[in-house]
C-alpha cells in the first residue's frame, strides 16, 4: 500500500453540508421563491437597528410572496441572552409562527438558531442544555422540521452557514451550541443589505472572519474541503476588508466580503478554528467588548506562541496569499502574523487590552473553561493548561 493510500485510510470523517445559498443583487427574492409552501408565517428575528435599516427592503420582497403574512421580534441585542430566546420564542409560540427567518448579523441568526430548535424540538430555551434539548440539537433533520432562512446583512461571523450560535447564560457564562440540524437551510447573500452597516462593526465583523479562516487553516482537521473553504476565505477576506474600509459603497467589494465570511463559516461548521477563539469565548464572559475587540490581542499573543513550534500551516497560507515566500517557515509565518495584525490596525482593532486585570487564579479558571472547546485540542501546538494559563497572563501585562 502506497504511502498516500495509508494516509488516505487514516484521514477519514463525515462533513455536513449546510443549506442552499443564494447571492447577488436579487438573491432574497430568488430565496423567498425558492423557500416555496414551506414558508408560513415566519418570525423574523433581528435586532431594532438593523430592521430600521433594511427592513423596508425585506418586508418588500416578503409581501411579494402571495398570501404571506409574518412577524417581527427585534429585540435582540449584541452579545444575546436566553432572554432574547425566552422572548422571541414566546412571540413565535403566542403568534403560531411555523417557519424563521433571521435578518441581521451573528447576534441576530444566533437566536434565530436557537428559536428555530426549540420551535422543531417542541422545547423551551431553559431546555437547551438539558438532555432534551441536547438530544435534538445533536439529531439529524427528519423532514418534518420548519423552514430556516438566514439574511445576514454583515459580513463577520459566518452564523449563517456555521452549525454553532453564542447564547449567554442567565449566570453571565457564554455558551456554544453546535448543531447541523439548526443551521439555516436557506441563506441570501445580497450585498446591498450590508451597505447601512457602519464602518466600525463593518471592520469588526471582517476582522472576525479574517481569524475564523485562519483558524480554520491552520488547526489539525484533516477535512480537505474545510482547508479549502478555509483558505479560499482567507484570500477573499484579506483582499476585501481593506477595500470595504476605503471603499464603503463598492458592491464588488461587499459582495467579497460577505462571501468570505460565508466561507468561513462554512469552513469552521466542517473545520472548527484555533485555540485564539476557543481562549476567547470564556474571557468574553468577563471583558464585556466588541468580540474582534477581544479577538485582536488573543490573537497577537497566541499566534506568535503557536508559530514557534507550528510554523508550517501559518507559512504555507503566507505563501499560497503571496505575502511571503522565503524559503525560512518561521519568517514566512510571521510574515502572516503580521499582516493580519497590520489589518486589525487599519480596521482600528488593538492588539493590547487596555486594563485588563486577571489574577493567577482568574487566568486558572479561564484556561480550564477554554480547554472544553472542541477547537482546543486541533491548535496545531497542544497547549497544556498551564500554559494557556500563562497566555491570559501576558495578554493582561
Amino acid at each position: 500500500m502506497s504511502g498516500q493510500q495509508d494516509c488516505a485510510l487514516q484521514a477519514q470523517g463525515v462533513m455536513a453540508w449546510p443549506g442552499v445559498c443564494h447571492w447577488g443583487a436579487d438573491a432574497l427574492a430568488r430565496t423567498l421563491a425558492a423557500a416555496g409552501p414551506r414558508l408560513r408565517l415566519p418570525l423574523v428575528v433581528t435586532d431594532a437597528g438593523t430592521w430600521g435599516a433594511v427592513g423596508a427592503s425585506v418586508a418588500v420582497a416578503l409581501a411579494a410572496v402571495p398570501g404571506l403574512q409574518w412577524h417581527v421580534y427585534d429585540g435582540v441585542v449584541p452579545n444575546p441572552a436566553l432572554d432574547q430566546v425566552r422572548a422571541a420564542l414566546r412571540v413565535a409560540r403566542e403568534q403560531g409562527c411555523a417557519s424563521v427567518l433571521a435578518v441581521g448579523g451573528g447576534s441576530a441568526i444566533d437566536v434565530a438558531k436557537a428559536v428555530y430548535a426549540c420551535l422543531a424540538g417542541g422545547f423551551d430555551a431553559d431546555e437547551l442544555q438539558a438532555p432534551r434539548g441536547q438530544a435534538w440539537l445533536n439529531s439529524t433533520a427528519d423532514g418534518a422540521d420548519p423552514l430556516f432562512i438566514a439574511v445576514p446583512t454583515t459580513s463577520g461571523t459566518g452564523s449563517e452557514s456555521s452549525s454553532a450560535a453564542l447564547i449567554q447564560g442567565d449566570d453571565g457564562r457564554k455558551r456554544l451550541y453546535r448543531s447541523n440540524r439548526a443551521r439555516p437551510s436557506l441563506v441570501t447573500l445580497q450585498p446591498d443589505l450590508t451597505l447601512s452597516l457602519p464602518p466600525r462593526p463593518t471592520a469588526q465583523g471582517g476582522f472576525d472572519a479574517v481569524l475564523h479562516a485562519l483558524g480554520a487553516w491552520i488547526n489539525t482537521d484533516p477535512s480537505p474541503v474545510g482547508k479549502a473553504m478555509a483558505l479560499q476565505a482567507l484570500r477573499l477576506c484579506m483582499r476585501a476588508l481593506p477595500e470595504v474600509l476605503r471603499a464603503p459603497d463598492s458592491l464588488r467589494a461587499r459582495a467579497d466580503m460577505q462571501m468570505g465570511a460565508y466561507m468561513a463559516g462554512l469552513a469552521i461548521g466542517m473545520s472548527k478554528v484555533d485555540a485564539v477563539h476557543a481562549m476567547c469565548t470564556p474571557l468574553e464572559s468577563r471583558v464585556h467588548m466588541a468580540h474582534a475587540e477581544v479577538l485582536g490581542p488573543i490573537f497577537s499573543v497566541v499566534a506568535r506562541h503557536t508559530a514557534q513550534t507550528a510554523a508550517a500551516p501559518y507559512a504555507e497560507a503566507a505563501r499560497a496569499l503571496g505575502i511571503a515566500a522565503s524559503a525560512d517557515e518561521q519568517q514566512d509565518a510571521l510574515a502572516l502574523i503580521e499582516a493580519v495584525e497590520s489589518l486589525a490596525r487599519l480596521a482600528g482593532i488593538p492588539l493590547r487590552f487596555a486594563g485588563l486585570a486577571l489574577s493567577a487564579q482568574d487566568a486558572a479558571q479561564l484556561a480550564s473553561q477554554a480547554m472544553l472547546s472542541a477547537s482546543m485540542p486541533i491548535n496545531p501546538r497542544v497547549l497544556a493548561p498551564e500554559e494557556i494559563q500563562s497566555l491570559y497572563l501576558q495578554m493582561a501585562a
